[in-house]
């Protein structure tokens, strides 16, 4: 695993140790994806998004173990926030052909059943860009990403939740609206995550937030530049703004995540 980050690897043997104390004949792969294949992990602040793949359909007592490995995992490792998915072998060799339904762990929580779309954004980056830490390489596994389903779906989203998240942020009195002035998270979230969908659109491929940041500055507007920087210093956790007036700050992430929906949309048109 030399090409994971020292404290995944802790949390990672830790998690591994877990399976083959509970239930050793259940885990068959693993895969990592997300910011860390990126390049763009931070502990504490980037989820760890991972595929496993296991050996059977699971039963009561599977999802007993399960449960109990990741409240063992939030417990040891409180800021190691493991966002992922339990696939059947199975299930896996026929993700070519349908969508399949998984077991979803998210912060130590078990969240039932999700779909997993083999045309998401997640099964592009796994494809493409995860890691192989325990089983077959990802790229002898077999499926392809149909990418006119994927943008497609990717615009329902900027113009659903994307243009919600921008209404809810302007009007007051609401969380969103007090979370933009003193959140940095929020505005580093918001900034680059528009960000990311703009590079997404424009290139048919996917960067990590600063990536998707520094690929903004060579094609925006000017006045947008300041916003990304202070947006990126935050992702890199460098301490000096670019800016004095939180008020500026919200006004200017506003009014870039308006202009960057407008632009992807432009992609459709």
């Amino acid at each position: 695993m030399e090409d994971v980050p020292k404290k995944i690897n802790e949390v990672l043997d830790y998690y591994f140790a877990l399976f083959e104390k509970k239930s050793p004949t259940l885990l068959e792969a693993f895969y990592l994806y997300g910011s860390t294949s990126l390049g763009d992990f931070k502990y504490g602040f980037s989820d760890i998004d991972f595929i496993a793949v296991i050996s059977r359909t699971v039963n009561d007592t599977d999802v007993k173990t399960l449960k109990e490995i990741h409240k063992d995992m939030q417990r040891e490792f409180p800021k190691a926030i493991l966002d992922g998915f339990y696939i059947t072998k199975d299930d896996m060799k026929s993700l070519n052909s349908i969508n399949i339904s998984c077991i979803r762990f998210n912060e130590g929580k078990f969240h039932g059943y999700r779909e997993f779309n083999k045309n998401s954004i997640d099964a592009y980056q796994l494809k493409k860009y995860g890691l192989t830490i325990k089983g077959p390489k990802m790229k002898d596994i077999d499926f392809t990403v149909d990418w006119n389903i994927l943008l497609n779906n990717m615009r329902t989203n900027l113009n659903t939740y994307w243009l919600d998240w921008l209404s809810d942020c302007r009007r007051f009195p609401s969380i969103k609206y007090i979370g933009l002035l003193f959140s940095l998270h929020m505005v580093e979230w918001g900034v680059l995550g528009i960000s990311r969908l703009y590079y997404t659109f424009k290139e048919k491929d996917i960067t990590s937030k600063v990536g998707a940041g520094e690929y903004a500055l060579s094609k925006v507007p000017q006045r947008f530049h300041k916003i990304i920087n202070e947006s990126m210093r935050l992702r890199k956790d460098n301490k000096k703004s670019y800016y004095n007036s939180i008020f500026e700050r919200r006004k200017d992430a506003l009014s870039y995540i308006e202009f960057m929906i407008q632009e992807c949309n432009k992609h459709f048109q």
